[in-house]
Formats: C-alpha cells, sequence, structure tokens
C-alpha cells in the first residue's frame, strides 16, 4: 500500500508541474504580443494624456489641455521649433474673466455713474452707504486676489525672460520694476546702451550699476521670436492686472471718505483704504488694539532688501500706517514715537466712525479733525529744542 500511495502521489506532482509550464508558455506567449503591439504603436498611451513622454503641457496657456493641443505635442516627428510655437501661445487670462470680477466691476461701474447722475441727498442715504460699505470690503477682497494673480503673471514672465537675463529677477523683486526693465532691456546685450531709460522706469543708481555689471557677466542669450512673442504677452497679461487693480483702488478711496470721515481725516483716504483691506471691514477694524495698528501690512526682510537693492523702505515695527503724511512729516528719529501716538488716535477714530455706521447717525469727520489738530499740537512740542539750562547762584 505504501508503494502504491508513492507512486500515485508522484504522478500527481508530475502533471502539476507540466500544467505550470504550460501555463508559463502562455503568458511569456502573450506578453511577446504585447510587446509587438507597443512596438508598432509607441505613441498611444501618451497621445492619450496630450503629449509625448516627458514633455507636460503648461496649464497657464490657453490650447495646452485641448485637442488642438494634443494634435500639436502627440507627433512623433514634432520639432523643436513646432514646441516653442505651442509653448509660446497667449497667457490663460481665466483670472479676469472670471465671473465674480466681472459683476462686482460692473457694479463698481454702475455705482460710479449714479453717483454723477444722482442728487447728493440719495446718495448719503443711510442704504446707499451700506452698499458702498459692501462694495468696499468686496474690493478689497478682489484686490488681495489680484496681488496673488500678479505674483503667478510675475512668475510667468521671469521664466520666460531667463534665457535672456535669468540674474535680472533677484535684482529686481519689485514686479512693476521688473515688467519695465524687461521692455526697456529686452534682447539688448550692451546693457550701457539703455541706462537712460532704466532711469527713465525710476531705477536708483545703485541698481542700474548692479544690473550693468550683472549684465555684462550673465550667461543669457538672445530670445527668438517665439520667446520674444510669449514674454510681451506676460507683460501684457500684467498691465491688465494692474489695469484693474488700479481701478479697484481708485474706487475705494472714493468711497472710504463717506464710509469713514474721521479715519480720513486723521490719515488719509489712500492709507485708510489700505487698513480696511487688509482688516475685512471697518467693524474688524475697531477690533485690532492701537499696537498692532502699528504694524499692519509689514514688509518683511529679505536678502534684496538687506543688499539695497529692494524699493521697499524695510523697517522694523513699521507697517502702512508709516505711510501717512502725519508721520512722513517727522524727523526719522522721532518717527517710532509718531506712530505710535497716531496708532493710539486711529483705533478711536475707527470706533467712532463704526458706532454711527451701526447706530445710523451722521457721519462727520469731525472727530478725526480733532484727533489731527490735538496730534500736530503734540509733534510740535516734540520737535522744540530742549530748554538752556538755567544758571542758578550757589548758597552762601
Amino acid at each position: 500500500m505504501d508503494t502504491a500511495n508513492a507512486t500515485t502521489l508522484a504522478d500527481a506532482l508530475l502533471d502539476d508541474l507540466d500544467d505550470l509550464n504550460d501555463s508559463d508558455d502562455e503568458q511569456e506567449a502573450e506578453d511577446e504580443e504585447d510587446g509587438e503591439q507597443q512596438q508598432q504603436h509607441p505613441l498611444e498611451p501618451d497621445e492619450e494624456e496630450g503629449g509625448t513622454a516627458g514633455e507636460g503641457i503648461d496649464p497657464y496657456y490657453e490650447g495646452g489641455g485641448g485637442k488642438e493641443g494634443e494634435s500639436k505635442l502627440g507627433t512623433k516627428n514634432m520639432s523643436t521649433a513646432d514646441y516653442s510655437v505651442t509653448k509660446s501661445s497667449s497667457i490663460s487670462r481665466a483670472f479676469l474673466e472670471n465671473r465674480s470680477l466681472q459683476k462686482h466691476l460692473g457694479r463698481l461701474r454702475k455705482r460710479r455713474q449714479e453717483k454723477e447722475t444722482s442728487n447728493p441727498t440719495k446718495v448719503d442715504s443711510k442704504e446707499v452707504q451700506e452698499e458702498d460699505h459692501q462694495l468696499v470690503v468686496q474690493s478689497n477682497r478682489h484686490l488681495a486676489t489680484i496681488v496673488e494673480e500678479l505674483g503667478r503673471a510675475h512668475g510667468l514672465l521671469a521664466a520666460a525672460y531667463q534665457p535672456r537675463f535669468p540674474e535680472l529677477e533677484e535684482l529686481l523683486p519689485n514686479y512693476e520694476q521688473y515688467k519695465k526693465a524687461v521692455r526697456v532691456i529686452g534682447n539688448e546685450m550692451d546693457l550701457t546702451k539703455v541706462n537712460d531709460d532704466l532711469i527713465n522706469i525710476g531705477l536708483s543708481s545703485n541698481q542700474i550699476i548692479t544690473i550693468s555689471v550683472s549684465g555684462s557677466t550673465t550667461s543669457g542669450r538672445p530670445l527668438n521670436d517665439s520667446e520674444s512673442i510669449r514674454v510681451e504677452d506676460a507683460a501684457t497679461y500684467m498691465d491688465e492686472l494692474y489695469k484693474i487693480q488700479i481701478e479697484l483702488v481708485t474706487f475705494v478711496e472714493e468711497c472710504m471718505e463717506a464710509l469713514a470721515p474721521s479715519i480720513c481725516a486723521l490719515i488719509g483716504p489712500s492709507t485708510a483704504a489700505k487698513l480696511l483691506g487688509l482688516a475685512g471691514g471697518l467693524g474688524e477694524l475697531t477690533k485690532i488694539p492701537a499696537c498692532n495698528l502699528q504694524v499692519m501690512g509689514q514688509v518683511k526682510q529679505n536678502a534684496s532688501s538687506r543688499a539695497g537693492l529692494s524699493t521697499t523702505n524695510i523697517q522694523q515695527h513699521v507697517g502702512i500706517l508709516a505711510e501717512c503724511d502725519l508721520v512722513q512729516h517727522m524727523p526719522k528719529q522721532i518717527q517710532k514715537k509718531a506712530l505710535k501716538v497716531v496708532a493710539a488716535k486711529l483705533a478711536l477714530a475707527a470706533r467712532y466712525d463704526f458706532v454711527n455706521v451701526d447706530t445710523g447717525r451722521t457721519r462727520s469727520s469731525s472727530t478725526g479733525l480733532q484727533f489731527r489738530h490735538e496730534i500736530e499740537q503734540k509733534f510740535e512740542k516734540l520737535q522744540e529744542p530742549d530748554k538752556a539750562p538755567v544758571l542758578k547762584a550757589l548758597p552762601k
């Protein structure tokens, strides 16, 4: 019995091994067929994704995700010139076409026309003032998103201009000055020829000298036609963003005198609009203590500012409030002390305006003018020279 069982088990094991060999042969045959199909159609998987391997589509440019972009990037024998033309297509302006932004701009323009045609009584009504307050708050929110979009547009411009002058981005951290410098320099390799134009766009002598030295040792090359088109397209997009930003800021400054007259009388409409935008509204501004009002909008130090290349005057514990004329007209050695005084009065003026809005009282700038008069008198005393010591006779 033992011998018969052993023989049966051995036969079963041999049959199993034969089945495994047959399955391995079938799998190898299938793999060979799959390999032949992939050799015959090597681009099918990449064509479904919209491009060849290793060549992604730039999401910031139009035509990248559509059928037209797929047909251009999915071609096997696509040349480098074809790829450059595809990449130099116009920048996506989806941000400017945003329905919320366009609707808000339409409301601002309609509101401006109503102010020009309506009588003062209707314009100064409580309902109209509340509507203006909501428009100002929404404008400040859109201004925050525009700042973020400007950063993205600046990144696109810097990436497009990098083959010509890669060091310029570090030398000019200011977005607007970088855009103007790119247009002035262009493909000019000798930067001494454009020094006068760089002065006209507001660059300091220190910046111009640094740019000239870096331009003489740069590893950049002249841009071709498609790269030049891409640079100009990115610069034009930044111009469009700046145009909308100016429109929003202008409307906010115009409405600030009606919304917060005491604040505007104290620090000016431009500075008041910036602070209100950072706070998120008049009610939120009243909740901020005076010590924090001093540093709202503070610009942090970076390598460029420490090297003297940034146009922003970087100071510690100083924010947007330091831009008001009350502080700027003071000598530098007492500007910080003046800033503390202005911030304390600003906190009171903001609460005064908010109480008038909340209770429906008539808004007036009398409190702001009174605070400003008190601050000016205090500043005059601060600037008075020290009294000469009085000579006293010694006691006998």
